[in-house]
Parts: structure tokens; sequence; C-alpha cells
């Protein structure tokens, strides 16, 4: 019965063909919301079916929907609303169109899933009334029941009478079984995808995590990165449109990002570049543990060979089994351009800013203290920093706490010239942190949906995109990366490879080899102390991680 429906729903509305990401609209001149137009391809969760059901039954009640208890645990089926157009009834309203949703999903792997969502409607006409004519006045006569065998017939039933006045009722006699029209909802599919995938990412503080092993001697000659066999450091390969116009000596910017992508510190690494290749010094910061500055420091005058990058990824932050995005293979591959424009003679450094010992909004305050420190060393400098959007927002208070501040504000309020930046990017992918239903730390890749604020085109090069002023979240333009494709942790063994453009129906994503690691597919240890920025107290079961948010 419920494989029928489904079935006839598909065939009135059609469905895509392949499993793939749905292409992500282009960003207009202004930030608008994108038309929503008919999938040619399904979109993956990456995510088990049954969460991502959860959490669109959350979104049908947030809707006012009351939801059928179904046997198959993929469907979800609501009770009809109707919109009655048609002549009242002695309170009824009985004539008109009647609606419900169907939601289809369907397991693709273990983490990997599709979620369909179908509006149902059909026409519904009552027998509260005959229609006759009596061959004289040339009139339609309408017989009525008579009201007191109608409320009768209530009090049989046990049915108060004004039951029958509530709109949200439809009346008994009104037939809806047989066949129905269902087309795809997009706005409300697309509104679950945004619940699933913008939510925020956990920064796991090292603390008291699991770390892996001392395994370099495992590492395979593949494993390193290639660019200290150059002699000479080549030139910019790009440069990202409309920075150059903000080139200044002193210039600091901040750039806001979700973790875990190859495309935001790629960018940076441009800007980076391009900023050293205009005779300016340039800092580079980074929210990496400043425990790392020395092993930081030690790398950037290394000459950047396999035994150097071992010392560079010794460090517990690079360690930790909970990797959050922040040491990434692509943070590390920008240090390592960082090391070789140093290495060509120009002025850069690169200087960890975060901490691992404060939670909300100290964290914050000492990061912008770290910020400062290396601004007052360098006042002349460039001063780039790659962070958390959490942090690089100017606009104080965050959604899940009022009285947090972030890094950005306090930067901001000492450097009135503060140029803030967020990312953005087309559909696509990271590698991120998030809590299971059962408390357990998750890391693993994850994917990624831009609201309509920094929904960019899906290819192109790095652009920045100023506003006309500020925006209400707190940033001044919109570094546009393109599609979002995942960067594992450096530390992983293999998995380093482009993301195929193409996926494989149903095949799930390779899982990284992650030195000391448990197996890949296995569940991530439980840990203690997860918080949120500006979070008072740690949330249950896992420490020292904070949730940036993002769009």
């Amino acid at each position: 019965m419920r494989r029928a429906l489904a079935c006839l729903v598909l065939l009135a509305a059609g469905c895509a063909s392949t499993a793939r990401p749905i292409d992500a609209p282009a960003v207009a001149a202004r930030p608008e919301e994108p038309e929503l137009v008919a999938p040619r391809f399904e979109h993956i969760f990456m995510m088990p079916v049954e969460r991502a059901l959860a959490e669109a039954t959350k979104l049908l009640v947030e809707h006012g929907w009351v939801l059928h208890e179904m046997e198959d645990p993929n469907y979800l089926l609501t009770e009809w609303k109707s919109d009655q157009n048609g002549r009242p009834a002695w309170g009824w309203k009985s004539d008109g169109e009647h609606m419900r949703y169907l939601v289809v999903g369907e397991p693709l792997a273990e983490r990997q899933s599709i979620v369909r969502i179908f509006q149902m409607k059909r026409v519904s006409f009552s027998n509260d009334a005959e229609i006759r004519y009596d061959g004289k006045s040339g009139e339609l006569m309408w017989k009525h029941m008579e009201m007191a065998q109608l409320e009768q017939s209530f009090r049989r039933r046990g049915a108060p009478v004004d039951l029958a006045t509530r709109e949200r009722d439809t009346a008994p006699w009104v037939e809806l079984d047989g066949a129905v029209k269902g087309t795809r909802d997009l706005k409300l599919e697309r509104d679950l995808t945004l619940r699933l995938e913008s939510r925020p990412s956990l920064e796991t503080l090292t603390g008291t995590l699991r770390l892996t092993r001392d395994g370099a001697f495992f590492r395979d000659p593949s494993f390193y990165l290639k660019r200290h066999r150059q002699e000479v450091q080549e030139p910019c390969e790009r440069k990202v449109a409309g920075f150059q116009p903000l080139l200044r000596p002193g210039l600091t910017v901040l750039i806001g990002e979700p973790l875990g992508t190859r495309e935001a510190p790629a960018a940076v690494g441009d800007m980076l570049c391009e900023a050293a290749g205009a005779g300016l010094g340039v800092t580079l910061g980074l929210a990496i543990s400043r425990k790392e500055q020395q092993r930081i420091d030690t790398y950037l005058a290394s000459a950047g060979g396999p035994p150097d990058q071992d010392a560079l990824l010794h460090g517990d932050f690079w360690r930790k089994l909970q990797q959050d995005g922040r040491g990434s293979r692509a943070v590390m591959d920008l240090i390592d351009r960082a090391r070789a424009l140093r290495a060509a003679g120009h002025a850069v450094a690169v200087v960890a800013i975060d901490t691992e010992l404060n939670h909300g909004s100290a964290r914050d305050a000492r990061m912008a203290e770290a910020v400062g420190v290396a601004r007052a060393a360098r006042p002349q400098d460039v001063f780039l920093v790659l962070a958390g959007n959490a942090h690089t927002r100017i606009v104080a208070e965050a959604a899940w706490s009022e009285d947090f501040v972030p890094m950005a504000k306090h930067l901001a309020e000492k450097d009135p010239g503060l140029v803030v930046l967020e990312l953005g990017y087309a559909q696509g992918r990271r590698w991120g942190c998030d809590l299971a239903k059962d408390g357990e730390l998750e890391c693993d890749v994850m994917g990624l949906t831009p609201g309509p604020l920094v929904a960019s085109p899906p290819e192109g090069p790095p652009t920045l995109r100023m506003l006309p002023e500020l925006h209400d979240e707190g940033f001044h333009g919109v570094l546009q990366v393109g599609t979002l494709s995942p960067s594992r942790p450096a530390i992983a063994l293999g998995g380093h490879e482009a993301t195929p453009a193409v996926e494989t129906p149903g095949a799930p994503a390779p899982a990284p080899k992650v030195e000391g690691a448990v197996a890949p597919g296995a569940p991530a240890p439980k840990v203690e102390g997860a918080t949120a920025p500006g979070a008072p107290a740690p949330a249950p079961k896992v420490e020292g991680a904070t949730a940036p948010g993002q769009h």
C-alpha cells in the first residue's frame, strides 16, 4: 500500500534519476533567495536515513502537521489539511482542496541517504446536500438535512457539536481515498537541506581528547607535499579578483570559513601569494593552538622535506583523533605555501592564534589578543586571518548565546579599517565534526549547503565581492570559491585525492586511514565536554569543542 502510494506520487511528479548533488544556483549581484527548480540529480545526505528523517519530522511538526504512524520507518505521512472553498453547511466547510505530505527516505549506505518530500493534493466534494430541480421555477433547489438529525449523529459518536467548526478538521463524510496528485515540494526540501547541512561544526580543543600514536614511519612517499622539490617558488598561479584594491600596508582581513574544505585555505593562499608578490610583508593567522607555534616556526625555516613535515605533524593539534577541519591537509598545504614564499625571499610569517584552555567569549578574547600581539610586532604587514566564521563576525551575539563576543568584535574596536569576509560557495562537502544522537562525536565527510547570503557560482576563480555596507550578520564582503570539496585530516594516510566529479549511486565515500585511530567506519570514541562559543559550561559528553555558526 505504502509502496503503491509512493509510486503513484512519483508517476505524477517525476523524480531525478541519478544520485548526484544538486547543481547550486549562481549568485546574483545582490544576495537573494535563489529560484527553486526541479533537480536533475538527487542530493545525497552524508548521514543515515533515520537521522535525516528525524529532522524532517521536526520540520513538519514545526509547520503544524500531524504525522501518522507508519510501519515502514522510511516513510512519513501527515494527516490531511483542508483549504475549503465550497459553501458552508451548518458549520462544515466540506468542499475544497485537501493537502498532505509524504516523505520518502531512501538509504544508500550507512552514511548516505536521499529524502524526497511530496505535497499531495486532491479536490473533494461532500454529500451534505442534494441539488434538485423543481421543474417549474427553473431554479436549483437545495434540500438539506435537518439540523437536529445532524446534531444527533455527532452526539451518538461522542463528538461535541462544535467539533465541526474547527478549521483543521475535515468533514467525516468527505471521501479522500483514491488517486491523488503529488509534486516535489522544493521549498520544503531546501529547508530540510539547510537544516541538515548548515548546522554549526564543532571545534574540538585538545583537552583530554585521545591522540594517535606517532606513526611517521608508516607514511608512504606519496603522502608528503612535493613543493620542497621546487628550487624556486613559482609565481602565483591565480589572483583573487577584487582583492587588489584592498591591498595596503597595515591591512587586516578576517576570512570566515565553515572548516574542512580544500577551497578556503587555497583561496587564502592565493591572497597570501598576491600580497607577498606586491612587495608587502604578510602575516598569516590560523586557528591553531599556540602550543604549535614553535613547530610552525621551525617548519617555516626548514626545507619542507618529509622529515620536516613529520615534525610539524607531531604536535597534539594534528594528532588528536577528533579532527574538526582546522588540522586539514589543505591547512597544512597553506603553511607549506607560506614556507615556500619565505624561502623565495618574501617577508612571510605564520601565527597560531587559538587556545586550548578557554571556551566561548573567553576563547575569542584570547584569540583577539594573539592577533593584536602579532599585529603590534609587524604593524605594516598585511594580516590575513583564517578561522571558523563564528569568530570572524563583527556582530556580538550568536544563535546559541546572547552574551557571546566574537574575536572580530574585539579587533574591530581597535582597528576601524578591519575587513571581514565570509566564504561564498556552491553546494558541496567538507570534513567536520558533529554530535550524533547518542552523544558520540562524529567526524567525517559532511554535506554543506549555502544560504542565499553566501550562495556563489559553482565554477570560476576565487573572487572577492564587497558589499555596499556592513551586513547585519557582521561581514563586509564575500570571498567566492565555487563548489566545496572536503579536505581530510593532515594525518590521514590516504584520501587526499580530489573528489570525483560524478558519484556512483549508493557508493559510500572512502574513509581516510588515520594513524592510531579506530577502524574505518567504526564510531568515534566518546569524549567529554563539547561547548558552543559563548556557552557558560561544557555540554555533556564532549570536552573542548566549540560550535561556530554558519549560514
